[in-house]
């Protein structure tokens, strides 16, 4: 998952890529004014909704916002109030899966999903 921002708050887009043993699919949009912690979470709500819709039953998250990981594992708190909603969400999809799990990964090694929003 990636969400970009020229501007905190601008103009954003996000991109996520869903895949399987099977198949690949790759997404990005441009998703007007946003700040980078809502682009990030809409990035992952989009991703994980599409898991959802395609039938997958395991899920591996990754993105490179260490705050948004930790919100959705619960080692952080959600102090934006504007944020809650989009982490109650990842929670509401995160329990339609057998298996959820969200990883923090280097900026670097994000980089399929950053050239989506480029």
């Amino acid at each position: 998952m990636e969400g970009t921002r020229p501007d905190n708050p601008g103009p954003s887009s996000i991109g996520y890529i869903v895949e399987t043993d099977d198949w690949t699919e790759e997404r990005s949009e441009h998703i007007g004014e946003s700040t980078n912690n809502r682009t990030e979470y809409r990035a992952l709500i989009q991703g994980l909704e599409l898991a959802s819709e395609k039938g997958c039953t395991e899920v591996e998250a990754r993105g490179d916002s260490e705050v948004i990981v930790k919100q959705v594992r619960g080692e952080y708190g959600v102090n934006q109030p504007e944020l809650r909603p989009l982490r109650k969400r990842v929670q509401e999809l995160a329990d339609e899966f057998e298996q959820f799990e969200i990883q923090h990964i280097p900026r670097e090694e994000n980089w399929e999903a950053d050239e989506l929003v480029e």
